[in-house]
């Protein structure tokens, strides 16, 4: 739980406001995982603050504290989701050949799909129970915006320089990531199923889809 000296340091001491920094993000992210594991586990309906707070073994005004209200939690799981998303999946396309892209994109989303399970079930969760007060969704197709303009840009470049095919970018990246989307439904209904084999499926048959002639 939060101390007197993590959560007030006194002033003008630094090695007790660092302290208290350091220990004010240590448990915030403690919330944010068990939040996750909450959505994970029992879903967006039963995450409530009680439920978080049972997790972490702290007051509900614990959470409270940090997160005064529902929403402001959730969102926290977002930006950490999408961080993680940054750092595994996101780090792995940086320079890579257009003609390899699509293997590479497939093979990093596959990985992070085996590593990093519980937020895929999570962010899954809150994409479709995360709703405004007039019941509008947070998240939507808007939200994967960059994501898919990089894939666009990719393929676009894999078509300048001859390597792809001649075929609608926008279409081809929009199916890849409903391949992707259907993969993470059928990993739901089959955990033990073969992701290897799976993905090395989805890279021959966009492989198909995309090379020229």
């Amino acid at each position: 739980m939060r101390t007197g000296n993590g959560d007030g340091a006194a002033p003008g001491k630094d090695s007790a406001r660092d302290k208290g920094t350091f220990t004010q993000t240590a448990r915030k992210a403690q919330l944010v995982g068990c939040a996750t594991d909450a959505l994970a586990e029992v879903g967006y309906q039963q995450t409530t603050v009680a439920e978080v707070a049972r997790r972490a073994g702290v007051s509900k005004g614990v959470v409270t504290y940090y997160f005064p209200a529902r929403d402001e939690l959730l969102w926290a799981i977002v930006a950490a989701i999408f961080a993680s998303v940054g750092e595994h999946v996101g780090s792995r396309l940086e320079n890579v050949p257009p003609a390899r892209f699509i293997a590479v994109y497939l093979g990093a989303w596959v990985d992070y799909y085996r590593t990093h399970r519980r937020e895929m079930v999570a962010i899954a969760e809150l994409w479709t129970s995360f709703r405004d007060a007039n019941g509008r969704p947070h998240l939507d197709t808007s939200t994967l915006g960059s994501e898919r303009a990089l894939v666009e840009a990719a393929l676009g470049a894999g078509q300048a320089d001859g390597t792809l095919g001649d075929f609608s970018t926008r279409v081809m990246a929009v199916t890849l990531k409903a391949a992707l989307d259907g993969l993470l439904a059928q990993l739901a209904l089959e955990p033990a199923l073969d992701l290897d084999a799976y993905r090395d499926e989805l890279v021959a048959l966009f492989d198909r889809a995309t090379r020229p002639g």
